[in-house]
């Protein structure tokens, strides 16, 4: 029998493939040229229309990056003046008095650079659901009062809860509970002889929170009340720390200053 011979039409309909990925991508070129030639700024606007017709997704720089050498931003290093290290040294020592009475982790204190920061946790002052002092932590006002009242610094007092919604008649909602905490605590210090032009109070209900709310642990240390002694000229009791050029004789201590782990390798 003879042999059947493929139609020459049907074996040249190969090339139709090749053909027609060259003019997609002969396409993307002229688009490319023409989004340059009309500025930078088109770019993006050309890159992204094509990208759609194509079914792509153009990904941002950073999401095409490993997480691990993404930059990470660099908090200020804050560190205390010479008067703020005798009046943390002040409240450290209330602070081991509290700790003595069972209230560990209910009172810190944080160097930011506006000054010093104290943060109460609600348990401390307040009652649940209670804007009112409870008398029994008179003596803790008392002696911040003290330290406070010593100092022209002002101070800034600041409310916040987590986000478990309250509706009273009191407090509508924790945006009154937050800010008539910071009031009351305000009202206390004024009370006892403090400069109410120093005093500034501001109320954050469940935002702004420490930690995620997802514990009941966390919960606690979002309700809180912060008291900030402010840094003013003349007065300053946190400043940021100046980086030094290390030479051969300071560099070890520099290194300390900055936290950095001495290389005790020989080279």
């Amino acid at each position: 029998m003879a042999k059947k011979h493929k139609c020459p039409e049907e074996a040249s309909e190969k090339w139709a493939i090749p053909y027609a990925d060259f003019l997609t991508l002969l396409l993307a070129l002229f688009i490319a040229l023409y989004a340059i030639m009309r500025g930078s700024k088109a770019i993006p606007i050309y890159a992204e229309a094509f990208a759609k017709a194509m079914g792509m997704r153009i990904l941002p720089f950073e999401e095409t990056l490993p997480t691990q050498i993404l930059p990470q931003p660099v908090l200020p290093k804050v560190q205390l003046t010479q008067k703020g290290t005798y009046i943390n040294m002040r409240l450290k020592q209330l602070q081991k008095m509290l700790e003595k009475e069972g209230l560990q982790n209910k009172f810190q204190i944080k160097l930011v650079p506006e000054g010093i920061k104290l943060i109460l946790q609600d348990t401390v002052l307040f009652k649940s659901g209670s804007a009112d002092i409870d008398p029994k932590y008179y003596p803790l006002l008392d002696s911040i009062y003290k330290i406070i009242s010593s100092l022209p610094n002002p101070i800034e007092i600041e409310g916040y809860t987590d986000d478990t919604p309250i509706h009273t008649p009191i407090f509508p909602s924790n945006w009154e509970l937050s800010t008539d905490r910071a009031a009351s605590v305000a009202k206390y210090f004024i009370q006892k002889g403090f400069d109410p032009s120093k005093i500034k109070i501001a109320g954050y209900g469940k935002y702004h929170p420490l930690v995620p709310n997802t514990t009941p642990q966390n919960k606690a240390m979002n309700r809180r009340v912060e008291i900030t002694i402010l840094n003013i000229k003349g007065s300053e009791l946190t400043t940021l720390a100046k980086y030094q050029q290390p030479t051969n004789k300071n560099s070890g201590q520099i290194e300390k200053n900055w936290g950095i782990e001495p290389n005790n390798s020989s080279q």
